[in-house]
């Protein structure tokens, strides 16, 4: 088991609290935490060489950028050897645009566009987002909240088996129920759902990440000791003292695939 401490990365929001969408699992709260693109420079100065690169959506659920934008990323990156994860929202087509400047995309991930509507109020077929992320010509890395919609399992099974035909790695976050949005009231899934889909994508997939989002407190620490044996990566480990690797676990994986091969099937 490999152990993740993501603060090696920095997040970074390209579109400062701005939000189109009010996501009834974030509603833009997620952005409160994360820096400012002009900010970059200056955490590379300081020795920081990976970024996580996301921000709010557009209405039809893409996270804007713009090419100054890219030169920009492009120049730090020649400039001071620095790795970008991008979080690109759910495209409708390639982003060839990336190809330069992306280490590795990040995406979301529904099999249910009834479930995608109700969280985010728009809907992408999940055979066209694998199929976008597939022609993309860079190393992406998908991502499933476990109980995204208000704590219940509703797409998740279904949406792991569809990854696990195309990826052969995953990333699974837990819903955290945050205060200030639609969904602050709920509770996240039962550590027993969670385990049980853990092993059904460990039949699935190569490699199986419990990611960053996960709930607080003797949850987690519960969580973390139930997945001993099944998880091959856990990021913030909560008996860990020395880390595995510094950074944002989708840079790990991409690691990884180079030492034993592509995430693509």
């Amino acid at each position: 088991m490999i152990f993740v401490n993501p603060q090696g990365t920095i997040p970074i929001s390209l579109t400062g609290r701005w939000c189109a969408l009010n996501c009834a699992h974030c509603g833009a709260r997620y952005l409160m935490h994360m820096r400012g693109f002009e900010e970059i420079d200056k955490y590379a100065q300081e020795g920081i060489q990976s970024f996580l690169l996301s921000g709010g959506l557009d209405v039809n659920g893409k996270l804007p950028f713009s090419n100054a934008v890219l030169r920009k990323l492009r120049f730090l990156k020649e400039k001071y050897s620095l790795q970008y994860n991008f979080h690109v929202g759910f495209p409708d087509k390639p982003l060839t645009e990336l190809k330069e400047v992306a280490d590795v995309v990040s995406f979301d991930f529904f099999s249910d566009t009834k479930i995608m509507r109700k969280i985010y109020g728009i809907e992408v077929e999940g055979s066209r987002m694998i199929e976008v992320m597939k022609s993309m010509g860079i190393f992406c890395v998908p991502h499933v909240t476990i109980g995204v919609d208000c704590g219940r399992i509703t797409h998740e099974y279904r949406s792991i088996e569809m990854l696990s035909e195309y990826f052969t790695s995953v990333v699974l976050n837990i819903f955290v129920p945050t205060f200030g949005t639609f969904y602050e009231s709920c509770k996240p899934p039962t550590i027993g759902q969670v385990k049980d889909l853990f092993e059904y994508a460990k039949k699935l997939f190569k490699i199986v990440t419990l990611g960053c989002m996960q709930p607080k407190g003797s949850y987690r620490s519960a969580l973390q000791n139930e997945l001993e044996g099944i998880a091959d990566v856990i990021v913030k480990p909560v008996r860990r003292v020395v880390n595995d690797f510094d950074g944002c676990c989708a840079l790990l994986l991409k690691q990884i695939s180079q030492e034993v091969g592509s995430n693509v099937r």
